[in-house]
C-alpha cells in the first residue's frame, strides 16, 4: 500500500485516540502531524481522509498501535480510577497525557502479569486483606505491620530512605501487589491505585522525593485495603467532602500510622522526655525523620495526632515546608538494568523473564514489556537471581 494513499478510518476512533492521551487541543496535534487544524478536524468529522503516513504519525502521537486506528468503532475501555485529588475543582489540573499514559501502562502491565502467569502455570495469589472506613487506621496499621513481620528496630537499621523504599516495596509485592514507579507530573498526581482485576496495582511518581514515594506507597496501599481505586495528590483534605474526604483521611492516617507506629514514637527517647509541645526544634524533627525513614512532615503530623505537638505549630511548619524545594535524589550515571527492576518491580520482571525462557513470548515482546534494550538482559537476570 502506498504511504501517500488516503485510507478510510472511523472518525470516532480518531477522536477516541486523541482524547485518550488528554490532547484536547487539535492545534497541537496538527502541528505535530504536519497538517492544518482544519484538516485534523475534518478527519474526525469524516469529511476528509488521512494518508497512511499521516495515520502512522497519529498512531505515534496517540501512543496506539497503528492497527487500533483501523478499528470500526472505539473499543470499550475501563473508566479512570476515581479522582481523589484535593485541590478545588476550579484549580485542579486536567490529567495530562503523561498521567493518562501511565494509567494505561499500569493497566496493560496488570493484564500482562495475569496473562503471562497463566501461560507459565503460575497462580496469581494475593494476601491483601480488607479494611472499612469505619475501622481505626491505627489498628489496621498495627495489624499489617505484624503481618509483614517488620520490627521498628529493623526499620531503624535500614541504611537510608532509598533502602527503606526498596524494602517496603518488596514487602508489598510479597503480599501480591504490583508496584510501579512511573514518570508522572508531580504537580498533578503523586500516585494512583487500581483494584479492579486479579491483582491490585500501586503506582508512585518517580518525580517525587524518596520520602514522598514511601508515604505515597502506603497511601495507595490504604486505597487497596479499602478496595477503592484512586488518583491521589496526598494534599490537605479540606476541599473534599463525603466519601472522598473520608477515604483520603483514612489513607493519609493509615500511611503515617504504619510508617511511624504509635508506641515506637511515644516511647522514643526524644519524645517521651516531654520537653517539647508548642515548639519542636527542626534538629529534633529531622533526627526522628532520619530514624523512621520518613519526611519531617510525617513526623510532626504524627506528633500532632498523638497530642505531643500543637496543631498551630503543625500548620505553621507545614506552610513553611511546602514552600521549600526538596532534592529528588542523586542524578549520577544511569543504570538501566537496576532502573528496570526498580520501576517495574521484581514480580513483573520475573514473570516476563520466565515467559520468555519458556518461549511463551519473544525477545522483542520482552523488550517491549520491560521497556529496555536486550543488551541489558543478562544483567537484569543476574540481579533477579541475586535477590533469590
Amino acid at each position: 500500500m502506498s504511504k501517500s494513499l488516503e485510507v478510510t478510518v472511523a472518525p470516532k476512533v480518531l477522536e477516541w485516540a486523541r482524547k485518550g492521551v488528554g490532547m484536547e487541543d487539535i492545534d497541537k496535534v496538527a502541528k505535530r502531524v504536519g497538517a492544518t487544524p482544519d484538516i485534523v478536524r475534518n478527519w474526525e468529522l469524516g469529511e476528509k481522509k488521512p494518508t497512511l503516513i499521516q495515520l502512522e504519525k497519529l498512531a505515534h502521537i496517540y501512543k496506539r498501535p497503528l492497527a487500533a486506528l483501523f478499528l470500526s468503532s472505539p473499543p470499550q475501555e475501563l473508566p479512570l480510577p476515581s479522582d481523589f485529588r484535593t485541590l478545588p475543582d476550579d484549580k485542579k489540573m486536567p490529567l495530562t497525557s503523561k498521567t493518562l499514559l501511565a494509567i494505561r501502562r499500569a493497566r496493560r502491565a496488570q493484564s500482562l502479569f495475569v496473562e503471562l502467569s497463566d501461560s507459565i502455570g503460575n497462580k496469581v495469589i494475593t494476601k491483601i486483606g480488607l479494611a472499612n472506613l469505619s475501622d481505626s487506621p491505627e489498628d489496621i496499621a498495627d495489624k499489617i505491620r505484624r503481618q509483614l513481620g517488620i520490627s521498628i528496630q529493623t526499620q531503624f537499621n535500614w541504611q537510608n530512605e532509598r533502602d527503606a523504599f526498596d524494602e517496603w516495596k518488596e514487602r508489598l509485592e510479597n503480599l501480591g501487589i504490583l508496584v510501579f514507579q512511573m514518570t508522572i507530573p508531580l504537580k498533578e498526581v503523586r500516585g494512583f491505585s487500581i483494584v479492579e482485576g486479579k491483582i491490585p496495582v500501586a503506582v508512585v511518581s518517580s518525580s517525587d522525593t524518596i520520602n514522598g514515594r514511601i508515604f505515597s506507597l502506603f497511601h495507595e496501599y490504604g486505597h487497596i485495603l479499602l478496595n477503592k481505586s484512586g488518583i491521589c495528590d496526598m494534599g490537605d483534605t479540606d476541599n473534599l467532602s463525603g466519601d472522598s474526604k473520608k477515604t483520603e483521611i483514612f489513607c493519609n492516617y493509615f500511611s503515617g500510622a504504619f510508617l511511624v507506629p504509635k508506641e515506637a514514637l511515644l516511647n522514643h527517647r526524644l519524645v517521651n522526655s516531654g520537653k517539647y509541645y508548642s515548639d519542636w526544634p527542626d534538629e529534633i524533627l529531622n533526627h526522628l525523620a532520619r530514624e523512621f525513614k520518613v519526611s519531617v512532615q510525617v513526623i510532626l503530623r504524627r506528633l500532632t495526632i498523638l497530642r505531643k505537638a500543637d496543631l498551630n505549630l503543625y500548620k505553621r511548619k507545614h506552610e513553611e515546608w511546602s514552600k521549600k524545594e526538596y532534592p529528588k535524589g542523586s542524578g549520577g550515571k544511569r543504570n538501566p538494568p537496576k532502573e528496570c527492576i526498580r520501576n517495574n518491580g521484581i514480580p513483573f520482571v520475573s514473570v516476563v523473564l520466565d515467559a520468555q525462557h519458556k518461549e511463551k513470548i519473544t525477545y522483542k515482546d520482552m523488550s517491549d514489556y520491560l521497556g529496555i534494550k536486550l543488551k541489558h538482559l543478562s544483567k537484569i537476570e543476574q540481579i533477579i537471581r541475586d535477590k533469590g
